[in-house]
C-alpha cells in the first residue's frame, strides 16, 4: 500500500528543516525599530531647540569679540579637486580669558595675524561665530518641519504595528487551525 509521506517523513538533502521565525520576534523587533525611531525624533527636536537657542543667544547677548587668525587650512570638496571652505583658528579674550579656537562660519582665507570681528557664545565662550555669520542668521520655526513630519509617521506607523498585533492575538494559531488533509491515494 503506497501512502504519501507526512512532511515531517520526507527526508532532507541539506540539513534541518527550516524553522519558522514566531510572532514574538516579529513584535520584539517591530517595538525595537518604533523606540528607536522615536529616539531619533527626540534627538532632532532637541538639536532644532538647541540651534535656535544659540542663535538667539548669540544674537542678543553674544560677547562681540576681536579674533586674531593663528592659522587656516583650505577644506577640499568630495572629489578633492575644489575647496569647499576654510578651517580657520583664532585668539580672543572674553572676561579676562584667553581661548584659542576654531572660528565658526569661515568660508574665506584669512592670513595668520589678521583681525576678524567674532561673536563669542556667553554661554559657552569658547565658541566663536563670524559677526557677519550671525547678522545673517535667524531663529526659524521651520526647523521642526521634518521632526513634525517624522513623528506624524511614528504614529501612523505604532498605530499600524498595533493594530498588527491586535489581529494576530485574536486570530487562532496556525497549530490549532484545521489543516487540509492529504488526499488518498487511489487503490
Amino acid at each position: 500500500m503506497n501512502s504519501v509521506p507526512q512532511s515531517s517523513e520526507v527526508p532532507s538533502l541539506r540539513g534541518p528543516e527550516a524553522q519558522r521565525i514566531g510572532g514574538r520576534f516579529w513584535f520584539a523587533t517591530g517595538a525595537l525599530l518604533l523606540t528607536a525611531f522615536a529616539v531619533v525624533i527626540i534627538v532632532s527636536f532637541i538639536s532644532a531647540t538647541n540651534d535656535n537657542s544659540r542663535i538667539h543667544r548669540l544674537k542678543t547677548r553674544g560677547v562681540s569679540v576681536v579674533v586674531t587668525v593663528t592659522n587656516c587650512v583650505g577644506n577640499i570638496g568630495g572629489s578633492g579637486s575644489n575647496a569647499s571652505g576654510y578651517t580657520c583658528h583664532g585668539s580672543y579674550l572674553v572676561k579676562g580669558a584667553n581661548y584659542q579656537e576654531v572660528i565658526g562660519s569661515k568660508s574665506t582665507l584669512s592670513s595668520v595675524g589678521s583681525k576678524v570681528q567674532g561673536i563669542a557664545d556667553p554661554a559657552h565662550p569658547s565658541t566663536i561665530e563670524l559677526a557677519s555669520a550671525v547678522a545673517r542668521s535667524s531663529t526659524s520655526p521651520s526647523v521642526y518641519v521634518v521632526p513634525s513630519v517624522l513623528a506624524l509617521l511614528l504614529v501612523a506607523l505604532t498605530l499600524l504595528f498595533l493594530r498588527r498585533l491586535r489581529s494576530s492575538r485574536l486570530r487562532p494559531p496556525k497549530s490549532l487551525a484545521e489543516s487540509p488533509q492529504p488526499p488518498m491515494p487511489p487503490n
